[in-house]
C-alpha cells in the first residue's frame, strides 16, 4: 500500500510541478505585456450593446447594478438594457419598474422562474445589440470597463473573437469570508489573462462578459439544462473555433457569499457544473486540434477533479490515519503522556539528517515558491495592495482555504458520480 500511495504522491508533485513551471514560463514570456496593465479606452468605436440583467429575488442589489450600468461612459443612444425578471417573490419587478420610468432604453422581461441560461435566450430573442453584455443583478460594472472591452473587439479585427471577458473583483469584503475570496479572485484573474494569452479560456464570468450577438445566435444560444451556463458557452466556442480574450483592466465588482453555507453552494454548483461540462466535452480533452486549450487546460481541468480525490486521500492516509492511532494510544493509556514523552530518544546525528526525503521536500519548496510568486505578480497585475484588506487574510488563505475548496470538491465528485442534478 505504500508503494502504492508514493507513486500517487510523485505522480502529483510531477504533474503538478509541470502545469506550475509551465504557466511561470508563460508568465515570464509576457511580463513585459504584463506591465502595461492600462488598456486604452476605445472611443471611435460604439457599436450598439444590449446589456442583459438577468434577476431572480435581487432588490437588495439590483438598483445598484442598475445605477453602475447608467453611470458607464458610453453614449446613451448607444445601448440598451434589457432586465429578465426571473419569477422573482420579492420586491425586484417593482424596484426595476420604478427605476426604468423615464428610460426609453430600458426593457422589462417577466417570467415564470426557469433559471439564468433561459433568461439570457429570451433577452437574445429581442436584443438588437451587435454586442450583448450580460450583467449579474448582484454586481457592479467600472464605468470605463465597456470601452476598454470594446477595444479589445476594434484592436484584434478578427470575426473568429467571439467574447471578452472582464477582471472580476470582490466588492466591498466585509469579514475573513470574503477577504479571502478577494485574494483568490485576484489571482483568478492573473490565470485568466494567462490563458487568454494562450486561447485558453474555459469560462465567461456572469458578471459583464461581452458577446458578439451574430455568433452565440448561431451556435444556439445557452444550455438552459445547464447550472453553469458562463462556462458550457465557453466550452462550446472553443469547440467551434472562435476565441475569448480576457481585458485585464475591464473591471467588475460582484458580491461573494459571507457564510459558509452561502460559500459551499456556490462552488458546489461550480464545480458539479464545470464536471458536468468536462464530461459533455471530453473530446476536447488532449486534443491537438484544439491547440493549448486541448492540450493543456482541458487536461488540467480532468486532473484538478483527480487530484482532489487523490489529494485528500493521501492527506487521510499520511497524516490523520497516523494521527488517529497515535490518539487512541493515548487513550489507552488515560492520556497520560508524560511516560511517552520521557521515552523518547531525541537524537539528530548527521546520518538521520542525509535520511530526509530531499525530493518531495525540494519539490514542495518549489512549487510554494512558484505559488507565492505569482501570488505577488497577482496583486501587482490588478493593482492592489495587501494592506487594503489586511495581513489576516493571508493565514487563512495559505494554511487551509484550498483544503477546503478540496473537500467542496470531494464531495461534488460523489454527487456526480451518483448522478446528482443541481438546478439555479
Amino acid at each position: 500500500m505504500n508503494v502504492i500511495m508514493s507513486v500517487a504522491l510523485w505522480t502529483i508533485y510531477l504533474i503538478s510541478l509541470y502545469f506550475s513551471v509551465f504557466v511561470f514560463l508563460v508568465y515570464l514570456d509576457k511580463r513585459k505585456e504584463f506591465g502595461k496593465v492600462e488598456t486604452p479606452v476605445e472611443r471611435t468605436y460604439e457599436p450598439f450593446v444590449s446589456i442583459i440583467v438577468p434577476a431572480f429575488n435581487e432588490e437588495k442589489t439590483i438598483l445598484k447594478t442598475l445605477h453602475s450600468i447608467y453611470a458607464l461612459d458610453y453614449p446613451m443612444h448607444k445601448f440598451e438594457v434589457i432586465v429578465v425578471n426571473d419569477g422573482s417573490k420579492d420586491g425586484t419587478l417593482e424596484v426595476v419598474t420604478s427605476f426604468g420610468k423615464g428610460k426609453n432604453n430600458l426593457i422589462i422581461l417577466s417570467h415564470e422562474n426557469c433559471g439564468k441560461a433561459a433568461s439570457m435566450n429570451k433577452a437574445l430573442a429581442v436584443a438588437r445589440g451587435e454586442y450583448f453584455a450580460c450583467l449579474d443583478a448582484d454586481s457592479f460594472v467600472h464605468p470605463l470597463t465597456l470601452r476598454k472591452m470594446m477595444y479589445i473587439f476594434s484592436s484584434e479585427k478578427d470575426e473568429k473573437l467571439a467574447i471578452v471577458t472582464p477582471a472580476m473583483k470582490v466588492y466591498e469584503p466585509i469579514n475573513i469570508l470574503q477577504r479571502v475570496q478577494w485574494l483568490e479572485y485576484l489571482v483568478i484573474i492573473l490565470i485568466a489573462r494567462l490563458s487568454s494569452e494562450m486561447d485558453s479560456l474555459y469560462v465567461a464570468p456572469g458578471p459583464f462578459s461581452v458577446y458578439r450577438t451574430s455568433v452565440i445566435r448561431k451556435i444556439g444560444g445557452f444550455d438552459s439544462k445547464n447550472i453553469t451556463e458562463d462556462q458550457e458557452i465557453a466550452y462550446r466556442i472553443q469547440k467551434h473555433h472562435y476565441r475569448i480574450k480576457q481585458c485585464p483592466d475591464g473591471y467588475v465588482y460582484t458580491t461573494t457569499p459571507s457564510t459558509f453555507k452561502g460559500f459551499y453552494r456556490q462552488r458546489r454548483r461550480w464545480y458539479l457544473g464545470g464536471m458536468v461540462c468536462a464530461a459533455q466535452y471530453k473530446e476536447l480533452v488532449a486534443n491537438k486540434e484544439y491547440g493549448d486549450f486541448g492540450i493543456m487546460q482541458m487536461v488540467k481541468n480532468v486532473l484538478g477533479y483527480v487530484f482532489a480525490v487523490l489529494g485528500i486521500g493521501l492527506g487521510v492516509y499520511f497524516i490523520l490515519k497516523p494521527l488517529y492511532h497515535y490518539i487512541r494510544a493515548m487513550m489507552l493509556v488515560h492520556l497520560d503522556i508524560w511516560p511517552y514523552i520521557l521515552a523518547l530518544k531525541w537524537k539528530l546525528t548527521w546520518f538521520s539528517f542525509l535520511m530526509v526525503d530531499f525530493r518531495k521536500g525540494f519539490l514542495v519548496l518549489f512549487l510554494m515558491i512558484i505559488g507565492y510568486f505569482l501570488f505577488f505578480a497577482a496583486l501587482k497585475n490588478s493593482k492592489e495592495k495587501l494592506s487594503a484588506q489586511g495581513w489576516i487574510p493571508l493565514f487563512p488563505y495559505f494554511a487551509y482555504y484550498y483544503t477546503l475548496k478540496a473537500y467542496i470538491l470531494l464531495v461534488c465528485v460523489y454527487k456526480f458520480a451518483r448522478g446528482k442534478k443541481l438546478k439555479w
